[in-house]
Protein backbone atom coordinates (compact mmCIF):
# COMPACT_ATOMS: atom_id res chain seq x y z
CA UNK A 1 0.00 0.00 0.00
CA UNK A 2 1.77 2.49 -0.77
CA UNK A 3 0.15 5.22 1.46
CA UNK A 4 1.17 9.45 1.56
CA UNK A 5 -1.39 11.06 4.11
CA UNK A 6 -2.53 14.34 4.14
CA UNK A 7 -0.79 16.45 6.86
CA UNK A 8 1.77 13.42 7.10
CA UNK A 9 3.62 12.93 4.02
CA UNK A 10 6.41 15.45 4.59
CA UNK A 11 6.53 14.20 8.05
CA UNK A 12 10.07 12.74 8.28
CA UNK A 13 9.56 9.03 9.40
CA UNK A 14 11.50 9.67 12.75
CA UNK A 15 12.76 6.85 15.36
CA UNK A 16 11.14 8.47 18.86
CA UNK A 17 13.61 8.58 21.50
CA UNK A 18 12.74 6.26 24.69
CA UNK A 19 14.29 6.56 28.25
CA UNK A 20 12.92 3.28 29.94
CA UNK A 21 13.55 5.40 33.66
CA UNK A 22 12.14 9.13 32.57
CA UNK A 23 10.04 10.29 29.35
CA UNK A 24 8.40 12.86 28.73
CA UNK A 25 5.03 11.25 28.94
CA UNK A 26 5.19 10.86 32.87
CA UNK A 27 5.53 6.72 34.63
CA UNK A 28 2.19 5.47 32.96
CA UNK A 29 3.91 2.39 31.50
CA UNK A 30 1.57 2.21 28.61
CA UNK A 31 2.36 5.28 26.52
CA UNK A 32 6.18 4.15 27.06
CA UNK A 33 5.21 0.92 25.48
CA UNK A 34 2.93 2.43 22.71
CA UNK A 35 6.07 4.61 21.72
CA UNK A 36 8.25 1.74 22.01
CA UNK A 37 6.12 -0.36 19.75
CA UNK A 38 6.04 2.53 17.31
CA UNK A 39 10.27 2.77 16.84
CA UNK A 40 10.30 -0.80 16.45
CA UNK A 41 7.93 -0.91 13.52
CA UNK A 42 11.28 -0.80 10.53
CA UNK A 43 8.86 -3.07 8.11
CA UNK A 44 6.61 -0.47 7.90
CA UNK A 45 6.62 2.51 4.64
CA UNK A 46 7.66 5.81 5.83
CA UNK A 47 4.48 7.33 5.03
CA UNK A 48 2.46 4.67 6.62
CA UNK A 49 4.88 5.21 9.74
CA UNK A 50 4.82 9.10 9.69
CA UNK A 51 0.58 8.77 10.00
CA UNK A 52 0.84 6.65 12.99
CA UNK A 53 3.34 8.54 15.13
CA UNK A 54 1.15 11.82 14.12
CA UNK A 55 -1.76 9.93 15.41
CA UNK A 56 -0.35 8.95 18.69
CA UNK A 57 1.47 11.84 18.95
CA UNK A 58 -2.18 13.97 19.43
CA UNK A 59 -3.17 11.47 22.02
CA UNK A 60 0.16 11.44 23.39
CA UNK A 61 0.29 7.83 23.25
CA UNK A 62 -2.51 7.05 25.17
CA UNK A 63 -4.50 3.99 23.96
CA UNK A 64 -7.07 4.41 20.98
CA UNK A 65 -8.61 0.56 21.15
CA UNK A 66 -7.45 -0.45 24.63
CA UNK A 67 -8.89 1.17 27.90
CA UNK A 68 -5.70 2.98 29.26
CA UNK A 69 -6.35 1.90 33.05
CA UNK A 70 -8.27 -1.32 33.00
CA UNK A 71 -6.08 -2.58 29.72
CA UNK A 72 -8.72 -4.44 28.48
CA UNK A 73 -10.60 -3.75 24.90
CA UNK A 74 -12.70 -0.51 24.12
CA UNK A 75 -16.01 -2.07 22.01
CA UNK A 76 -14.63 -0.20 19.61
CA UNK A 77 -12.01 -2.95 18.81
CA UNK A 78 -14.70 -5.55 18.45
CA UNK A 79 -16.52 -3.30 15.97
CA UNK A 80 -13.72 -2.89 14.42
CA UNK A 81 -12.73 -6.74 14.21
CA UNK A 82 -16.12 -7.62 13.08
CA UNK A 83 -15.99 -5.91 10.21
CA UNK A 84 -12.59 -7.55 9.56
CA UNK A 85 -13.97 -10.77 9.73
CA UNK A 86 -16.39 -9.98 6.79
CA UNK A 87 -13.88 -8.45 4.53
CA UNK A 88 -13.86 -11.52 2.16
CA UNK A 89 -17.29 -9.83 1.02
CA UNK A 90 -15.63 -7.03 -0.36
CA UNK A 91 -13.16 -9.59 -2.11
CA UNK A 92 -10.36 -8.69 0.51
CA UNK A 93 -8.65 -10.93 2.92
CA UNK A 94 -8.35 -10.41 6.67
CA UNK A 95 -5.00 -12.27 6.27
CA UNK A 96 -3.79 -9.84 4.13
CA UNK A 97 -4.00 -6.92 7.04
CA UNK A 98 -3.30 -8.98 10.56
CA UNK A 99 -1.06 -12.26 10.49
CA UNK A 100 -2.93 -14.93 12.53
CA UNK A 101 -0.87 -14.87 15.25
CA UNK A 102 -2.09 -11.36 15.81
CA UNK A 103 -5.77 -12.30 15.22
CA UNK A 104 -5.73 -14.83 17.49
CA UNK A 105 -4.08 -12.61 20.18
CA UNK A 106 -6.88 -9.98 19.48
CA UNK A 107 -9.80 -12.23 19.81
CA UNK A 108 -8.24 -13.38 23.69
CA UNK A 109 -10.88 -11.16 26.21
CA UNK A 110 -9.55 -9.48 28.98
CA UNK A 111 -6.63 -6.76 30.69
CA UNK A 112 -3.00 -7.17 28.74
CA UNK A 113 0.09 -6.77 29.65
CA UNK A 114 1.31 -3.02 28.68
CA UNK A 115 3.56 -4.86 26.26
CA UNK A 116 0.76 -6.89 24.64
CA UNK A 117 -1.31 -3.79 24.73
CA UNK A 118 1.05 -1.15 23.00
CA UNK A 119 2.06 -3.97 20.32
CA UNK A 120 -1.93 -5.23 19.78
CA UNK A 121 -3.02 -1.17 19.76
CA UNK A 122 -0.48 -0.60 17.26
CA UNK A 123 -0.95 -3.61 15.03
CA UNK A 124 -4.75 -2.65 15.07
CA UNK A 125 -4.23 0.88 13.95
CA UNK A 126 -1.72 0.04 11.27
CA UNK A 127 -4.56 -2.38 10.13
CA UNK A 128 -7.21 0.02 10.23
CA UNK A 129 -4.80 2.41 7.70
CA UNK A 130 -4.06 -0.32 5.72
CA UNK A 131 -7.66 -1.87 5.11
CA UNK A 132 -8.98 2.01 4.32
CA UNK A 133 -6.42 2.15 1.50
CA UNK A 134 -6.90 -0.94 -0.14
CA UNK A 135 -11.14 -0.69 0.52
CA UNK A 136 -10.43 2.92 -1.56
CA UNK A 137 -8.08 2.53 -3.37
CA UNK A 138 -6.78 -1.06 -4.23
CA UNK A 139 -3.78 -3.43 -3.37
CA UNK A 140 -2.22 -2.51 -6.35
CA UNK A 141 -0.73 0.71 -7.94
CA UNK A 142 -0.95 1.98 -11.02
CA UNK A 143 -2.40 5.22 -13.32
CA UNK A 144 -5.78 5.78 -13.36
CA UNK A 145 -7.68 5.50 -16.56
CA UNK A 146 -8.80 9.29 -16.85
CA UNK A 147 -7.21 12.47 -16.70
CA UNK A 148 -9.75 14.36 -14.74
CA UNK A 149 -7.14 14.24 -11.75
CA UNK A 150 -8.50 11.72 -8.97
CA UNK A 151 -7.42 12.20 -5.85
CA UNK A 152 -3.99 11.89 -5.04
CA UNK A 153 -3.02 9.26 -1.93
CA UNK A 154 -1.28 12.41 -0.53
CA UNK A 155 -4.35 14.51 -0.73
CA UNK A 156 -6.46 11.68 1.32
CA UNK A 157 -6.08 11.46 4.71
CA UNK A 158 -6.63 7.70 6.42
CA UNK A 159 -5.00 9.13 9.05
CA UNK A 160 -8.00 11.41 10.37
CA UNK A 161 -10.19 8.56 9.07
CA UNK A 162 -8.74 6.33 12.00
CA UNK A 163 -9.40 9.49 14.42
CA UNK A 164 -13.06 9.58 13.53
CA UNK A 165 -13.46 6.11 13.60
CA UNK A 166 -12.04 5.39 17.39
CA UNK A 167 -13.44 8.51 18.54
CA UNK A 168 -17.51 7.79 17.23
CA UNK A 169 -16.30 4.22 18.03
CA UNK A 170 -17.96 3.02 15.07
CA UNK A 171 -14.86 1.94 11.96
CA UNK A 172 -17.81 -0.06 9.82
CA UNK A 173 -19.09 3.37 9.12
CA UNK A 174 -16.12 5.09 7.95
CA UNK A 175 -14.71 2.32 6.28
CA UNK A 176 -18.04 1.68 4.29
CA UNK A 177 -17.90 5.44 2.72
CA UNK A 178 -14.28 4.31 0.90
CA UNK A 179 -15.72 2.29 -1.51
CA UNK A 180 -16.35 3.09 -5.64
CA UNK A 181 -19.77 4.68 -5.28
CA UNK A 182 -20.93 2.66 -8.28
CA UNK A 183 -24.00 1.02 -8.68
CA UNK A 184 -21.56 -1.88 -11.16
CA UNK A 185 -19.20 -1.95 -7.83
CA UNK A 186 -22.19 -2.55 -5.16
CA UNK A 187 -23.67 -5.68 -8.02
CA UNK A 188 -20.95 -7.12 -7.51
CA UNK A 189 -19.81 -7.37 -3.93
CA UNK A 190 -23.44 -8.86 -3.66
CA UNK A 191 -22.37 -11.14 -5.94
CA UNK A 192 -19.24 -12.07 -4.49
CA UNK A 193 -21.23 -12.14 -1.24
CA UNK A 194 -23.90 -15.01 -3.20
CA UNK A 195 -21.27 -17.15 -4.84
CA UNK A 196 -19.52 -17.08 -1.09
CA UNK A 197 -22.91 -18.30 0.01
CA UNK A 198 -22.54 -21.15 -2.87
CA UNK A 199 -19.20 -22.33 -1.94
CA UNK A 200 -20.17 -22.71 1.99
CA UNK A 201 -23.12 -24.94 1.05
CA UNK A 202 -20.78 -27.19 -1.10
CA UNK A 203 -21.09 -25.41 -4.32
CA UNK A 204 -22.05 -27.68 -7.39
CA UNK A 205 -21.49 -30.54 -8.96
CA UNK A 206 -19.74 -31.58 -11.53
CA UNK A 207 -20.73 -32.62 -15.06
CA UNK A 208 -19.24 -35.94 -16.80
CA UNK A 209 -17.86 -35.85 -20.22
CA UNK A 210 -20.07 -37.59 -22.75
CA UNK A 211 -21.93 -36.27 -26.07
CA UNK A 212 -23.42 -33.08 -26.30
CA UNK A 213 -26.62 -32.63 -24.80
CA UNK A 214 -29.84 -30.99 -26.38
CA UNK A 215 -33.24 -31.18 -25.90
CA UNK A 216 -35.64 -34.37 -25.98
CA UNK A 217 -32.42 -36.56 -25.06
CA UNK A 218 -32.54 -38.98 -22.24
CA UNK A 219 -28.61 -39.13 -20.16
CA UNK A 220 -27.85 -39.74 -16.75
CA UNK A 221 -25.71 -36.32 -16.48
CA UNK A 222 -29.06 -34.82 -16.59
CA UNK A 223 -29.74 -34.65 -13.17
CA UNK A 224 -26.03 -33.63 -12.21
CA UNK A 225 -27.01 -30.76 -15.00
CA UNK A 226 -29.96 -29.46 -13.73
CA UNK A 227 -28.92 -29.24 -10.27
CA UNK A 228 -25.95 -27.44 -11.53
CA UNK A 229 -28.09 -24.83 -13.22
CA UNK A 230 -30.80 -24.45 -9.54
CA UNK A 231 -27.67 -23.26 -7.79
CA UNK A 232 -26.25 -21.29 -10.43
CA UNK A 233 -29.84 -19.47 -10.68
CA UNK A 234 -30.38 -20.16 -14.09
CA UNK A 235 -33.54 -22.68 -13.08
CA UNK A 236 -35.84 -22.12 -10.88
CA UNK A 237 -36.31 -24.49 -7.69
CA UNK A 238 -39.49 -25.78 -8.81
CA UNK A 239 -38.61 -26.93 -12.48
CA UNK A 240 -35.73 -28.51 -10.69
CA UNK A 241 -37.96 -30.48 -8.59
CA UNK A 242 -40.52 -31.03 -10.98
CA UNK A 243 -38.11 -33.23 -13.30
CA UNK A 244 -36.14 -36.00 -11.45
CA UNK A 245 -36.16 -37.83 -14.67
CA UNK A 246 -32.92 -37.98 -16.87
CA UNK A 247 -34.38 -36.64 -19.59
CA UNK A 248 -33.03 -33.18 -21.33
CA UNK A 249 -36.32 -31.46 -21.05
CA UNK A 250 -37.31 -27.85 -23.22
CA UNK A 251 -37.23 -25.96 -20.01
CA UNK A 252 -33.48 -27.33 -19.08
CA UNK A 253 -33.03 -26.12 -22.52
CA UNK A 254 -33.88 -22.79 -21.99
CA UNK A 255 -32.13 -22.91 -18.55
CA UNK A 256 -29.06 -23.58 -20.75
CA UNK A 257 -29.58 -20.90 -22.92
CA UNK A 258 -29.65 -18.40 -19.92
CA UNK A 259 -26.01 -20.10 -18.54
CA UNK A 260 -24.85 -19.46 -22.13
CA UNK A 261 -25.52 -15.35 -21.96
CA UNK A 262 -24.31 -14.97 -18.20
CA UNK A 263 -21.76 -16.30 -19.38
CA UNK A 264 -20.79 -14.85 -23.32
CA UNK A 265 -21.64 -18.37 -25.08
CA UNK A 266 -23.75 -19.17 -28.46
CA UNK A 267 -27.15 -19.40 -26.74
CA UNK A 268 -28.24 -22.58 -28.54
CA UNK A 269 -29.56 -24.46 -25.39
CA UNK A 270 -27.06 -27.40 -25.82
CA UNK A 271 -24.37 -28.40 -24.11
CA UNK A 272 -21.34 -28.98 -26.30
CA UNK A 273 -17.40 -28.69 -25.23
CA UNK A 274 -17.41 -24.63 -24.76
CA UNK A 275 -21.05 -25.11 -22.19
CA UNK A 276 -19.31 -28.19 -20.59
CA UNK A 277 -16.16 -26.08 -19.82
CA UNK A 278 -17.58 -23.22 -18.96
CA UNK A 279 -20.51 -25.01 -16.19
CA UNK A 280 -17.41 -27.05 -15.12
CA UNK A 281 -15.47 -24.15 -13.53
CA UNK A 282 -15.69 -24.78 -9.78
CA UNK A 283 -16.99 -21.95 -7.69
CA UNK A 284 -13.82 -21.07 -6.27
CA UNK A 285 -12.74 -19.74 -9.41
CA UNK A 286 -15.90 -17.87 -10.42
CA UNK A 287 -14.88 -16.19 -6.75
CA UNK A 288 -11.68 -14.98 -7.81
CA UNK A 289 -12.89 -13.75 -10.62
CA UNK A 290 -15.14 -11.88 -9.18
CA UNK A 291 -12.92 -10.79 -6.61
CA UNK A 292 -10.46 -9.54 -9.09
CA UNK A 293 -12.83 -7.52 -10.64
CA UNK A 294 -13.42 -5.71 -7.19
CA UNK A 295 -9.86 -4.92 -7.55
CA UNK A 296 -10.19 -2.99 -10.95
CA UNK A 297 -13.44 -0.92 -9.76
CA UNK A 298 -10.73 0.19 -6.64
CA UNK A 299 -8.50 1.53 -8.69
CA UNK A 300 -10.41 4.22 -9.54
CA UNK A 301 -8.84 3.83 -12.78
CA UNK A 302 -12.67 5.56 -13.96
CA UNK A 303 -13.65 8.46 -13.04
CA UNK A 304 -16.47 8.70 -10.18
CA UNK A 305 -18.66 10.78 -12.59
CA UNK A 306 -18.80 8.94 -16.12
CA UNK A 307 -20.77 12.12 -17.71
CA UNK A 308 -24.59 12.96 -18.78
CA UNK A 309 -23.91 11.13 -21.72
CA UNK A 310 -21.36 8.78 -22.44
CA UNK A 311 -20.14 5.41 -24.32
CA UNK A 312 -18.47 2.51 -22.39
CA UNK A 313 -17.40 -0.86 -24.39
CA UNK A 314 -16.71 -3.99 -22.65
CA UNK A 315 -13.96 -5.63 -24.42
CA UNK A 316 -14.07 -9.18 -23.01
CA UNK A 317 -17.97 -9.11 -22.90
CA UNK A 318 -17.94 -7.57 -26.90
CA UNK A 319 -20.20 -5.10 -26.35
CA UNK A 320 -20.53 -1.50 -26.35
CA UNK A 321 -23.12 0.38 -24.46
CA UNK A 322 -24.44 4.20 -25.03
CA UNK A 323 -25.52 6.04 -21.94
CA UNK A 324 -27.49 8.94 -21.66
CA UNK A 325 -28.44 10.67 -17.95
CA UNK A 326 -27.97 6.91 -16.09
CA UNK A 327 -30.59 5.31 -19.08
CA UNK A 328 -28.66 2.85 -21.58
CA UNK A 329 -30.07 3.79 -24.98
CA UNK A 330 -28.30 1.55 -27.34
CA UNK A 331 -26.60 -1.92 -26.94
CA UNK A 332 -24.37 -3.58 -29.54
CA UNK A 333 -22.04 -6.66 -30.30
CA UNK A 334 -18.43 -4.83 -31.24
CA UNK A 335 -15.48 -6.92 -32.55
CA UNK A 336 -12.49 -5.81 -30.43
CA UNK A 337 -8.58 -6.98 -30.92
CA UNK A 338 -7.38 -10.67 -31.63
CA UNK A 339 -5.98 -12.08 -28.52
CA UNK A 340 -3.11 -13.15 -30.60
CA UNK A 341 -0.14 -11.57 -32.62
CA UNK A 342 0.30 -8.29 -30.01
CA UNK A 343 -3.69 -6.64 -31.09
CA UNK A 344 -4.87 -6.33 -28.07
CA UNK A 345 -7.62 -3.48 -27.64
CA UNK A 346 -6.06 -1.47 -25.23
CA UNK A 347 -7.75 -0.39 -21.85
CA UNK A 348 -8.46 3.52 -21.95
CA UNK A 349 -10.81 6.15 -22.04
CA UNK A 350 -10.97 9.52 -24.34
CA UNK A 351 -13.72 11.75 -25.81
CA UNK A 352 -14.97 11.78 -28.81
CA UNK A 353 -14.53 14.74 -30.64
CA UNK A 354 -15.68 14.02 -34.63
CA UNK A 355 -17.00 11.45 -37.32
CA UNK A 356 -15.77 10.59 -40.68
CA UNK A 357 -17.94 9.45 -43.21
CA UNK A 358 -15.78 6.79 -45.97
CA UNK A 359 -12.98 7.83 -44.13
CA UNK A 360 -9.28 6.79 -45.51
CA UNK A 361 -7.54 3.81 -43.60
CA UNK A 362 -4.09 4.58 -42.62
CA UNK A 363 -2.48 1.23 -42.55
CA UNK A 364 -0.41 0.51 -40.04
CA UNK A 365 3.25 -0.10 -40.91
CA UNK A 366 3.45 -3.56 -39.68
CA UNK A 367 0.14 -4.62 -41.16
CA UNK A 368 1.38 -2.91 -45.04
CA UNK A 369 4.34 -4.81 -44.94
CA UNK A 370 2.88 -8.17 -43.68
CA UNK A 371 -0.50 -8.34 -45.20
CA UNK A 372 -0.40 -6.26 -48.22
CA UNK A 373 2.97 -6.03 -49.73
CA UNK A 374 3.32 -9.64 -50.47
CA UNK A 375 0.22 -9.64 -52.47
CA UNK A 376 0.72 -6.72 -53.95
CA UNK A 377 4.40 -8.38 -55.21
CA UNK A 378 2.55 -11.42 -56.41
CA UNK A 379 -0.04 -9.60 -58.07
CA UNK A 380 0.04 -6.40 -60.15
CA UNK A 381 -3.78 -5.64 -59.63
CA UNK A 382 -4.27 -6.54 -56.02
CA UNK A 383 -3.45 -2.86 -54.69
CA UNK A 384 -6.17 -1.54 -56.98
CA UNK A 385 -8.90 -4.27 -56.57
CA UNK A 386 -8.82 -3.47 -52.98
CA UNK A 387 -8.59 0.16 -53.33
CA UNK A 388 -5.14 0.71 -51.62
CA UNK A 389 -3.01 3.44 -52.34
CA UNK A 390 0.95 4.73 -51.57
CA UNK A 391 1.08 7.75 -50.71
CA UNK A 392 3.98 9.78 -49.06
CA UNK A 393 2.39 10.92 -46.15
CA UNK A 394 -1.08 10.44 -44.83
CA UNK A 395 -3.81 13.22 -45.42
CA UNK A 396 -7.10 14.11 -46.70
CA UNK A 397 -5.12 15.82 -50.02
CA UNK A 398 -2.27 13.48 -50.31
CA UNK A 399 -1.70 12.45 -53.44
CA UNK A 400 -1.25 8.47 -54.78
CA UNK A 401 1.64 6.83 -56.12
CA UNK A 402 2.54 4.28 -58.65
CA UNK A 403 2.31 1.45 -57.82
CA UNK A 404 5.54 0.12 -58.42
CA UNK A 405 8.55 -2.56 -57.38
CA UNK A 406 10.55 0.94 -56.18
CA UNK A 407 7.52 2.25 -54.17
CA UNK A 408 6.86 -0.61 -52.52
CA UNK A 409 10.14 -1.52 -51.50
CA UNK A 410 9.62 2.50 -50.24
CA UNK A 411 6.82 1.34 -48.04
CA UNK A 412 8.84 -1.42 -46.78
CA UNK A 413 11.64 0.90 -45.54
CA UNK A 414 9.41 3.23 -44.12
CA UNK A 415 9.70 5.88 -46.61
CA UNK A 416 6.34 5.72 -48.11
CA UNK A 417 2.92 4.66 -46.90
CA UNK A 418 -0.10 2.55 -47.54
CA UNK A 419 -3.48 3.59 -47.11
CA UNK A 420 -6.95 2.45 -48.35
CA UNK A 421 -9.66 5.14 -50.38
CA UNK A 422 -12.72 5.22 -48.42
CA UNK A 423 -16.01 3.39 -49.75
CA UNK A 424 -17.77 0.12 -49.23
CA UNK A 425 -14.49 -2.10 -49.49
CA UNK A 426 -12.61 -0.07 -46.74
CA UNK A 427 -11.38 -1.87 -43.89
CA UNK A 428 -12.83 1.15 -41.78
CA UNK A 429 -16.32 0.66 -42.81
CA UNK A 430 -18.39 4.01 -44.10
CA UNK A 431 -17.83 5.93 -40.50
CA UNK A 432 -14.91 6.44 -37.90
CA UNK A 433 -16.08 7.97 -34.50
CA UNK A 434 -13.10 9.98 -33.59
CA UNK A 435 -11.09 10.20 -30.43
CA UNK A 436 -7.64 10.94 -31.04
CA UNK A 437 -5.19 8.99 -29.08
CA UNK A 438 -1.73 7.64 -28.65
CA UNK A 439 -2.71 4.57 -29.45
CA UNK A 440 -4.75 4.92 -32.90
CA UNK A 441 -7.17 3.27 -32.13
CA UNK A 442 -10.87 4.13 -32.56
CA UNK A 443 -14.26 3.24 -33.20
CA UNK A 444 -15.64 2.09 -36.81
CA UNK A 445 -18.06 0.40 -39.08
CA UNK A 446 -16.84 -2.58 -40.87
CA UNK A 447 -17.76 -4.56 -44.22
CA UNK A 448 -17.60 -7.56 -43.08
CA UNK A 449 -21.01 -7.70 -40.92
CA UNK A 450 -21.43 -11.62 -40.84
CA UNK A 451 -18.62 -11.63 -38.03
CA UNK A 452 -21.06 -10.34 -35.44
CA UNK A 453 -22.68 -13.75 -35.65
CA UNK A 454 -19.51 -15.28 -33.95
CA UNK A 455 -19.16 -15.77 -29.83
CA UNK A 456 -15.56 -14.73 -29.68
CA UNK A 457 -15.03 -11.52 -31.65
CA UNK A 458 -11.64 -10.63 -30.72
CA UNK A 459 -10.52 -10.48 -34.35
CA UNK A 460 -9.62 -7.01 -35.25
CA UNK A 461 -6.49 -5.49 -35.42
CA UNK A 462 -6.90 -3.43 -32.13
CA UNK A 463 -9.51 -1.25 -32.90
CA UNK A 464 -13.61 -1.50 -31.99
CA UNK A 465 -15.53 -2.51 -34.47
CA UNK A 466 -19.48 -1.86 -33.69
CA UNK A 467 -22.53 -3.49 -35.57
CA UNK A 468 -25.32 -0.62 -35.97
CA UNK A 469 -23.06 2.09 -36.81
CA UNK A 470 -26.03 4.25 -37.83
CA UNK A 471 -27.54 3.93 -34.16
CA UNK A 472 -24.48 4.82 -33.05
CA UNK A 473 -23.64 7.83 -35.77
CA UNK A 474 -27.49 9.03 -34.43
CA UNK A 475 -25.96 8.79 -30.85
CA UNK A 476 -23.26 10.63 -31.24
CA UNK A 477 -24.77 13.43 -33.06
CA UNK A 478 -27.48 14.22 -31.01
CA UNK A 479 -26.54 17.87 -30.40
CA UNK A 480 -26.47 18.26 -34.04
CA UNK A 481 -30.54 18.27 -34.79
CA UNK A 482 -29.68 18.22 -38.16
CA UNK A 483 -28.40 14.95 -38.27
CA UNK A 484 -31.10 12.58 -38.44
CA UNK A 485 -31.09 8.95 -39.92
CA UNK A 486 -31.71 9.61 -43.53
CA UNK A 487 -28.65 12.03 -43.47
CA UNK A 488 -26.64 9.76 -41.69
CA UNK A 489 -26.93 7.10 -44.55
CA UNK A 490 -26.39 9.72 -47.55
CA UNK A 491 -23.05 10.41 -45.89
CA UNK A 492 -22.14 7.18 -45.66
CA UNK A 493 -23.15 6.33 -48.95
CA UNK A 494 -22.09 9.34 -51.17
CA UNK A 495 -18.77 9.38 -52.59
CA UNK A 496 -16.59 12.17 -50.87
CA UNK A 497 -15.17 11.88 -47.20
CA UNK A 498 -16.80 14.20 -44.93
CA UNK A 499 -16.05 15.59 -41.32
CA UNK A 500 -18.64 15.99 -38.79
CA UNK A 501 -17.86 17.38 -35.61
CA UNK A 502 -20.23 16.59 -32.56
CA UNK A 503 -21.58 19.30 -30.46
CA UNK A 504 -20.01 18.15 -27.77
CA UNK A 505 -16.79 15.92 -26.49
CA UNK A 506 -18.25 12.49 -26.02
CA UNK A 507 -16.75 10.27 -22.78
CA UNK A 508 -15.42 6.72 -24.64
CA UNK A 509 -14.39 4.00 -22.19
CA UNK A 510 -13.18 1.30 -23.00
CA UNK A 511 -12.73 -1.63 -20.18
CA UNK A 512 -11.70 -4.77 -19.26
CA UNK A 513 -14.28 -6.76 -17.20
CA UNK A 514 -14.55 -10.25 -17.04
CA UNK A 515 -17.04 -10.34 -14.49
CA UNK A 516 -20.72 -7.38 -14.37
CA UNK A 517 -24.30 -8.13 -13.66
CA UNK A 518 -26.64 -7.03 -15.60
CA UNK A 519 -30.35 -8.12 -16.46
CA UNK A 520 -29.72 -11.48 -16.77
CA UNK A 521 -27.57 -11.83 -13.49
CA UNK A 522 -23.86 -12.69 -12.46
CA UNK A 523 -21.88 -12.41 -16.06
CA UNK A 524 -18.17 -14.19 -16.49
CA UNK A 525 -16.47 -13.28 -19.52
CA UNK A 526 -13.40 -15.11 -20.28
CA UNK A 527 -9.74 -13.59 -19.76
CA UNK A 528 -8.98 -12.69 -23.55
CA UNK A 529 -5.74 -10.94 -22.77
CA UNK A 530 -4.62 -12.56 -19.68
CA UNK A 531 -4.91 -9.62 -17.57
CA UNK A 532 -7.09 -11.52 -14.63
CA UNK A 533 -3.93 -13.58 -14.99
CA UNK A 534 -1.31 -10.32 -14.53
CA UNK A 535 -3.43 -9.19 -11.53
CA UNK A 536 -3.43 -12.51 -9.99
CA UNK A 537 0.18 -12.65 -9.78
CA UNK A 538 0.55 -8.90 -9.09
CA UNK A 539 -1.65 -9.61 -6.01
CA UNK A 540 0.08 -12.96 -4.80
CA UNK A 541 3.68 -10.87 -5.07
CA UNK A 542 2.35 -8.60 -2.03
CA UNK A 543 4.02 -9.82 0.82
CA UNK A 544 1.71 -10.97 3.99
CA UNK A 545 0.21 -7.73 5.52
CA UNK A 546 2.59 -5.16 3.13
CA UNK A 547 1.79 -1.65 3.19
CA UNK A 548 3.24 -1.44 -0.48
CA UNK A 549 1.24 -2.30 -3.59
CA UNK A 550 3.00 -2.96 -6.29
CA UNK A 551 2.85 -1.45 -9.66
CA UNK A 552 0.38 -3.61 -12.74
CA UNK A 553 2.02 -3.37 -15.96
CA UNK A 554 0.39 -0.72 -17.88
CA UNK A 555 -1.48 -3.01 -20.29
CA UNK A 556 -3.71 -4.19 -17.11
CA UNK A 557 -4.67 -1.20 -15.87
CA UNK A 558 -5.27 1.48 -18.53
CA UNK A 559 -4.58 5.10 -19.61
CA UNK A 560 -6.54 8.87 -19.09
CA UNK A 561 -9.39 9.75 -20.69
CA UNK A 562 -8.76 13.60 -22.21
Amino acid sequence: MAMLLAGCASTPSRAPKVDDDKTAHGPDPIPRAIRRQLGSMAATDAATHAALLDFYDRRHDEPAWFDAETHEPHPVSGRFLDYLAAIDQQGLSRRNIIDSTDWAALQTPGARQPAALAHQEVVLSRAFLQLAHDIDRGRVSGKPMHSESPPDPSDIDYGARLTTAVNNADPGRILDALPPEHARYRQLVAALAHYRAIQTAGGWPRIAAGPTLSAGMHDPRVAALRERLRIGGDLGAASAVANTANRYTPRLADAVRHFQRRHGLHADGRVGPDTLNAVDVPVAARIDTLALNLERWRWRWMPDDFGDRYIAVNIPAFALRAVDHGMTRLRMKVIVGSSRDNRATPVFGDRMRYLIFRPFWNVPHHIAVDEIIPHARRDPTYMAHHGYQIVRAFGPHATPLAVTPSHLAAVVAGRLQVRQAGGSGNALGLVKFMFPNRHAVYLHSTPASRLFNRSQRDLSHGCVRVANPVALARFALAGRGDWDTPRIEQAMHQDTRRRVNLAAPLPVYLMYWTAFVNADGVNFRRDLYGRDARLRQALAALPANSDHGPSVHADVRGTAVR
